[in-house]
Order: C-alpha cells, then structure tokens, then sequence
C-alpha cells in the first residue's frame, strides 16, 4: 500500500484545460486582420484571412458562416477555425460559436472551439472579435 502510495504521488498529474483567448481586429476594405492570443498553447500573434461561406437572415437578424485561417508570426504554423455566429441588425455586438478545424506545424493536432462576441467599431468601420474557448494539442 505505501509503495502504490508513492507511486501514485510521484506521478505527474494531467494538465488541466487552460482558456484561451483570440482577439481579431478586422478594419474594412484592409484585408489585414491581425490577431492576438493569451493563454494556452496558441502562438502570441499574427494574421487571420476570412473565408466567408454564407450569409443568412431577415430583415432584423442574420447568421453567418465562415472560415478564419490564422498564421502565426513566429512560424510556428497555421490553425484553422470555423465561426457561426448571429447579429441583429443595429446592435453593437454579435456573438456565436467557434470550432478548430485543423492545422500545420504546431498546430497540426490542435482541437478545441468556444464562444465569440464582435463589437462593432466605427471610424474606422469594422470588427472586434474575440474568441474564448478551449484549444489543445
């Protein structure tokens, strides 16, 4: 019993899941959409390229679907996440979910998803979102 004991506290116990966070600044017509993260096993910085699939909607709300390749500056790779999210026209905000979709490099494994909330910013016009989940390798 006390060898299973010691054994048992000399093992290392599992990493518990740390949140991340993803901020995209996206400004309209740049096409340049830097982003930064915190937290996790996500490189600290770089750029996203958007991938809009589809816009859905009435006259007073709308979802969208789109891809968001995000390279990181450091050369550690690329990950690729999936975003649905809802907006009511006029609002300050949207918000919807998340999901990794794959990856290269460091990031080839990398699984996990969340939430997202967009602020819409004016002058210039565009889109702060950011992306809190789970990711990891």
């Amino acid at each position: 019993m006390a060898l299973a004991t010691m054994l048992l506290a000399a093992a290392p116990a599992s990493a518990a899941p740390v949140v991340s966070t993803i901020t995209v600044s996206s400004f309209f017509p740049d096409p340049v959409e830097p982003f930064t993260t915190t937290g996790g096993v996500l490189c600290d910085s770089g750029t996203a390229l958007t991938d809009f699939d589809h816009f859905g909607g009435g006259p007073r709300a709308g979802t969208f679907h789109l891809t968001k390749t995000l390279t990181c500056d450091d050369g550690s790779g690329t990950f690729t996440i999936r975003v649905e999210a809802k907006v009511i026209f006029g609002a300050p905000t949207d918000n919807g979910g998340w999901a990794v979709m794959g990856g290269t490099g460091d990031y080839e494994n990398l699984h996990g998803g969340g939430s997202i909330v967009g602020t819409y910013v004016f002058d210039p016009d565009g889109i702060i979102d950011v992306y809190t989940g789970i990711v990891m390798n």
